[in-house]
């Protein structure tokens, strides 16, 4: 018998690659090489490594967690980020997701020509952008539409575009909590994987709690901050916000 609680499987059940939780449970190496494979359009592409809620930080600059960070057999580095709210995606925030990966990807000592290719990929529940286009694709160019070969791409797909499309099967099956409405066999068997065997079911249960803990401490985190920005005692701050004192002065640590 499951030892999970009936409310957090329904979640489970109710759960697509869009809720962060589930990213780490649905995703596995071939999910993302072949992902990765259609969207590139690399059939021979070949995923080395696979790595969720990558971070990438120093002490400082504003860190970036990556949702699915993958790394082909020739050291390149490609990222998925599922967004739910377009409206959080802009240039620059695109600009900042590139600049971290290459700081990661070059080695102190390498020459530039060294540095690997890397290629961001927002899908997201909507258009950012505001064209109405399904997907959009920026390279660096010059007056004479000649591509700057940087070695960097960006691609926006909206998975919400009403039309018919190329991705629009892929993006549906994204977008699906049931292996019955999906459309490629990759995704339906490992949705039929994740949510109708037990041992499966049982990990997502800890992904998902492991997922909770998570934002009650960023959401007490941004508590605590507020209040040691109002200069509240620490004694205070530890009775309203129901937390340790330890907890307070890790959190002023990162101010």
């Amino acid at each position: 018998m499951l030892e999970i609680s009936d409310e957090k499987l329904e979640i489970i059940l109710s759960m697509t690659a869009f809720d962060n939780a589930f990213i780490r449970t649905f995703f596995d190496r071939n999910i993302v090489e072949f992902l990765l494979r259609l969207i590139l359009k690399k059939p021979e592409l070949s995923v080395e490594t696979v790595t969720f809620e990558h971070v990438l930080d120093d002490p400082v600059s504003k860190g970036v967690r990556l949702d699915i960070r993958a790394v082909d057999d020739a050291g390149n580095w490609m990222d998925i980020e599922f967004q739910i709210n377009p409206r959080e995606v802009n240039g620059r925030r695109l600009r900042y997701y590139h600049s971290r990966m290459d700081v990661q990807m070059l080695e102190r000592g390498k020459q530039y020509t060294e540095l690997a290719d890397a290629c961001v990929i927002f899908i997201c529940r909507g258009d950012p952008i505001g064209k109405g286009k399904p997907m959009y694709c920026f390279q660096m160019k010059d007056q004479d539409n000649e591509v700057l070969e940087d070695g960097q791409l960006t691609l926006i797909l909206n998975a919400d575009f009403p039309g018919d499309w190329e991705y629009k099967n892929l993006m549906e099956d994204l977008k699906s909590a049931d292996s019955k409405d999906m459309h490629y066999d990759v995704l339906k068997e490992r949705m039929q994987t994740v949510k109708e065997k037990e041992g499966e079911i049982m990990e997502a249960g800890h992904v998902l709690e492991d997922y909770l803990k998570k934002q009650e401490d960023k959401m007490k985190s941004e508590i605590v901050a507020n209040m040691l920005k109002d200069k509240m005692p620490e004694e205070t701050i530890v009775r309203l916000a129901v937390v340790s004192p330890e907890f307070v002065k890790q959190v002023q640590a990162t101010m």
